[in-house]
């Protein structure tokens, strides 16, 4: 069906049953940042290839939110659809509750899916929304419609060794036992995918670019059990886990489980996390602690034998990256046929060079011209421009090691720059610098710091509209959370605003500038949080770069760098050349040699 059948097929259904206006989410029942083709609805529906949106349908009119990331991507795929577009975080984009008070009449039913929506979601909803509007949890509709719809994989889970983890599952166990005690809570629920991953050593399948499996967890004083597909877990798993005390059940044995266990005791969650189904499994009488995921705020400070292990991983990436970009430098000079596709796809060959590698981490985002201006472009197979030796090519990917993740991003010259792609590289350049070298009191969130980053760029009256960095998981998703270098509300992100950054965070520090129609550029590394120091004034935290792969000397104008940022910068391309030159043979060491050159 295309998009006008699959439209008709959903609003017939809704006339059926008197549904005024239907919510498509592009959510998971988990609320993970990335999910796998099954839960990706709003995609089916509309065409956008975006991974954050949500649709509302009426019976005249449709209309979809998403994020400034994805503005201009969404305009190109939805052209000629008459479909609304809004970015979430524009103050003058309509409400989903206001929207839909616009479009249906007082009293009129709106359907949802309520393993989809996140408590904090429905309770926003409802509150807009106002007295007289009924909210129906109805997930047929797209279950029905879409047909047939893509499976969950069904892949066997494999497990992290601790030399890589860092932890064992009984530790862990007891680390998250102690946090229940601080909040005075009895239970602990949890539904994020990567929650499970970390606590149990385990990834799997699940999703095409993170190592994760459907799953949630239920932990007490006494017990902690894991809900997932059972077949997934082989023997030896499932006697590791049990020797660990931790108890396996079918996923969806948890929504008859709760209501009994749960009644007269104390539970802790997450109402950002807990989707609307899953919370009203609970008994009537359980008292409901809310908060912050206690594993996502413990995961994201990365232990000592994490930390190491992520260096390393860092290393192997940009080894591969240093193939790459000579790779492209050289064939493009002689005009050998290379599209974004083709590039995405040859870094992998490089990649699987190293034994620790798993898998990509992202569905390659591989740039030229105006295509750059997109910061989530992603190049198909059969529409992917062609390199030709002119201006930029931004490429931004990321991996999965067993040692740990890498998010890095390189705009690299592959032809003649004008004075603006200069300039503009130039300014993302000391942006990238104020970050890597920014110190900071304890206590400071990431909102204040994504704006003394950016003040860069607003002086010179200019802006990316997107973050400046966000938390990246150990072999988990890339975008992790709580905390995020951003300055306004993210819904994966909901405690960013208040969190501050801790020591162990890992984040990607990912300034840019977007032209539309003409190029793009960013320059991303991998940070890490370390201690500073401590003084009359306080404490001090500060960043630890890790990711060692050269910046483009030819697009630098070296008078707009201070004498400071400069010094940084050459130091930055000896550590380099340093770091890995070990890993390559003597035609890649000269050509690093070259391009980590003294300016």
């Amino acid at each position: 069906m295309d998009f006008r059948e699959k439209l008709s097929a959903l609003r017939k259904k809704m006339d059926n049953d008197d549904v005024g206006a239907l919510i498509i989410s592009s959510a998971d029942p988990h609320q993970s940042p990335s999910v796998c083709a099954h839960w990706k609805a709003v995609q089916w529906l509309t065409g956008f290839t975006g991974s954050l949106a949500t649709c509302i349908v009426s019976r005249q009119s449709v209309a979809m939110w998403t994020d400034g990331r994805y503005l201009l991507q969404a305009q190109r795929e939805l052209n000629g659809k008459d479909i609304e577009i809004y970015i979430s975080s524009d103050s003058e984009a309509p409400s989903h509750a206001e929207w839909i008070r616009e479009h249906i009449g007082h009293e009129e039913k709106i359907a949802i899916d309520k393993k989809l929506f996140s408590v904090e979601e429905y309770r926003s909803l409802k509150k807009n929304l106002g007295p007289g509007f009924i909210v129906e949890d109805r997930s047929g509709y797209v279950d029905e419609t879409w047909q047939p719809r893509p499976l969950v994989s069904s892949e066997r889970l494999f497990e992290l060794d601790v030399s890589f983890a860092g932890a064992s599952r009984v530790e862990k166990i007891n680390i998250i036992r102690g946090r229940m005690k601080k909040k005075g809570a009895e239970q602990y629920l949890a539904a994020s995918l990567d929650a499970a991953a970390w606590f149990t050593n385990l990834r799997g399948h699940d999703n095409p670019i993170y190592p994760l499996f459907h799953s949630y967890l239920f932990i007490t004083e006494k017990i902690a059990v894991l809900y997932t597909n059972l077949s997934k877990i082989d023997d030896i798993t499932a006697e590791g886990l049990r020797k660990d005390n931790i108890l396996l059940r079918e996923t969806s044995d948890i929504f008859n489980f709760l209501p009994n266990e749960t009644a007269g005791k104390s539970i802790y969650l997450d109402p950002y996390k807990i989707s609307v189904r899953l919370f009203e499994s609970l008994s009537p009488s359980a008292s409901v602690i809310e908060g912050i995921d206690l594993i996502t705020h413990v995961k994201s400070m990365k232990n000592e034998i994490e930390q190491k292990n992520i260096r390393m991983s860092n290393i192997k990436e940009c080894v591969a990256l240093c193939r790459l970009i000579k790779y492209v430098k050289e064939n493009v000079k002689k005009e050998i046929f290379l599209d974004e596709y083709m590039v995405g796809q040859k870094v992998n060959e490089f990649r699987k060079i190293e034994p620790t590698f798993i898998q990509p981490a992202n569905i390659p985002i591989v740039a030229v011209g105006e295509n750059a201006a997109l910061p989530h472009y992603k190049p198909k197979k059969e529409k992917s421009c062609r390199l030709e030796a002119k201006g930029f090519l931004l490429f931004d990917l990321c991996a999965h090691y067993l040692t740990g993740s890498t998010d890095i991003t390189r705009t690299i010259q592959i032809g003649c720059l004008s004075d603006e792609m200069q300039r503009d590289y130039t300014l993302v350049l000391k942006a990238h610098i104020a970050l890597a070298t920014l110190t900071f009191p304890y206590g400071t969130t990431g909102f204040v710091i994504d704006s003394i980053v950016k003040s860069s760029q607003w002086r010179n009256h200019m802006n990316y509209d997107t973050g400046t960095g966000h938390g990246i998981g150990f072999c988990l998703d890339i975008h992790e959370g709580p905390c995020k270098i951003v300055n306004e509300f993210t819904p994966f992100f909901p405690y960013a605003m208040t969190t501050p950054l801790d020591v162990g965070m890992l984040f990607s520090n990912e300034p840019g500038v977007y032209k539309k129609g003409r190029f793009g550029v960013r320059l991303e590394n991998d940070i890490l949080v370390q201690e500073d120091c401590i003084n009359e004034f306080g404490r001090f935290l500060k960043f630890e770069t890790l990711t060692y792969c050269p910046f483009e000397l030819g697009a630098i104008k070296k008078e707009l760098l201070s004498v400071e940022e400069l010094e940084w910068l050459n130091k930055y391309h000896e550590k380099t050349y340093e770091t890995l030159s070990p890993y390559l043979d003597e035609e890649e060491k000269a050509w690093l040699r070259h391009e980590t050159r003294r300016l």
